[in-house]
């Protein structure tokens, strides 16, 4: 008869059952979906080290929020084009300064517009807009979160709403010439992998070309890819086989593991 699991096994087993809804929130507040999942797995790391410090095991699903929260902010780095809070504060004190609004609601209506946008704001900016205003979390709710303390956390999120409202409103020459590509360069990226595999759809694929034939920094990086990919096919040998007896040890030592 197998033994009846343990408090350890218990919380182990609520870790995993959390980690989904934490990889959703470090998903929303980053838009690197690698880094997203690294924050959540090193916060379900850290709580498991940390086990002995959660008095309340209902309070669990808030204790790792709080921790996920303060590892995005401490491992997200800064971008060089990140809005200057100072420089901005002082455009919405000019009486004279003003933004066209149905050009920022037509940006901000566009995910990766908005996306864009959102990753200039420094991220403790961020993390309160997002937190409040995309998942719903309160003002108080977020100071506890981040320790930041109410005041700072209401000043955080007031500068925040206002340096995503200026990120819309630019159009600077950069911004306007990547528009002017059939895709933007990191959505032609993403679908690279699948183009070099043959396996697009017609349209996105005449759209990652097209995208190659008129962009600058892209070719470069493709041809980097290609390169690459037929150097590690040179690594395959096609008359080597893993030997029985090596699979089988490799079989339980995955066993064991689990």
């Amino acid at each position: 008869m197998d033994e009846a699991a343990g408090p350890g096994d218990a919380f182990a087993a609520a870790l995993v059952a959390e980690l989904p809804r934490l990889v959703h929130l470090a998903a929303r507040l980053v838009r690197d979906a690698d880094l997203a999942e690294d924050c959540a797995q090193e916060t379900i790391v850290g709580a498991w080290r940390r086990r002995d410090q959660l008095r309340d095991p209902s309070a669990l699903s808030a204790w790792l929020r709080r921790a996920l929260v303060n590892r995005v902010i401490d491992r997200s780095r800064v971008r060089r084009d990140e809005l200057d809070i100072e420089a901005v504060e002082a455009d919405w004190r000019d009486d004279h300064w003003s933004v066209a609004p149905e050009r920022v609601l037509e940006r901000a209506e566009l995910r990766d517009e908005l996306e864009d946008a959102l990753a200039r704001l420094p991220v403790v900016y961020r993390v309160a807009v997002l937190l409040h205003d995309a998942l719903g979390w309160t003002a108080a709710e977020i100071a506890a979160a981040t320790g930041a303390g109410l005041p700072a956390t209401k000043q955080r999120l007031r500068r925040g709403r206002m340096m995503l409202v200026s990120a819309l409103a630019e159009d600077d020459a950069r911004r306007l010439a990547s528009r002017a590509q059939p895709l933007r360069c990191w959505q032609a990226r993403r679908h690279v992998s699948g183009y070099l595999d043959g396996e697009l759809d017609a349209p996105t694929k005449a759209a990652v070309e097209e995208h190659l034939e008129t962009c600058p920094t892209c070719p470069p990086l493709y041809a980097s890819l290609v390169g690459v990919r037929a150097t590690l096919g040179g690594l395959r040998d096609p008359d080597s086989v893993v030997e029985e007896a090596m699979a089988l040890r490799i079989r339980d030592r995955l066993d064991s593991l689990e």
